[in-house]
């Protein structure tokens, strides 16, 4: 009985330790419900960077549309193309933005920087 006691102590002990460390972890995970900071999801900054992209491409197909680089219907696809966008992130920013939705908003804007200069280098007649 007494070797039984030596083994059983130590074991309650060890089991009780690691279930009461638990609850501790996921917390230090979720920030008490904040998302800014924790692993899972970007800052405000990268939020914000986002958005400077977004307004930085709108400018760049603005100034390309004055310069006769456009035709009328590249301008608007890539004024729909940056609308569309800029929806999708202002609805996965509402929570904070997870490291996917961050990878796929910066695919998608990098997609329409290639499509801008793929545009403006295609001479399809419409330049004075």
């Amino acid at each position: 009985m007494r070797k039984m006691t030596k083994l059983l102590i130590p074991a309650l002990i060890a089991a009780a330790a690691i279930a009461g460390a638990n609850p501790a972890a996921a917390q230090g995970w979720q920030h008490n419900g904040q998302h800014n900071g924790s692993p899972g999801h970007f800052t405000p900054a990268r939020a914000e960077a986002i958005r400077a992209q977004l307004n930085e491409l709108q400018r760049r197909v603005e100034r390309n549309d004055r310069r006769d680089n456009l035709s009328g219907r590249e301008y608007a696809g890539l004024r729909h193309d940056i609308a569309s966008v800029r929806n999708q992130f202002q609805r996965a920013n509402r929570n904070g933005l997870t490291d996917v939705e961050f990878r796929v908003l910066s695919r998608r804007i990098d997609n329409i920087r290639a499509r801008l200069r793929m545009e403006r280098a295609d001479w399809n007649d419409h330049r004075n």
